[in-house]
């Protein structure tokens, strides 16, 4: 299974989950709550992948 990959600043980090793909080519898919995606990789400045649970993104890998 492959997963999405998205730019956040000035990395690309892999979403394991919290994303819905969409119908349209300009946004092929929607974050849920994206401004806790970026917070959170900020703080985990070394994470590669991570996977929305519970109301927060955690760092998969």
């Amino acid at each position: 299974m492959s997963y999405p990959t998205i730019q956040l600043e000035d990395k690309k980090v892999i979403l394991l989950s919290g994303y819905v793909l969409t119908q349209t080519s300009e946004r092929p898919l929607e974050v849920t709550d994206k401004t806790k995606l970026e917070d959170s990789a900020r703080k985990h400045r070394d994470a590669v992948a991570f996977t929305y649970y519970g109301g927060r993104w955690i760092p998969a890998a």
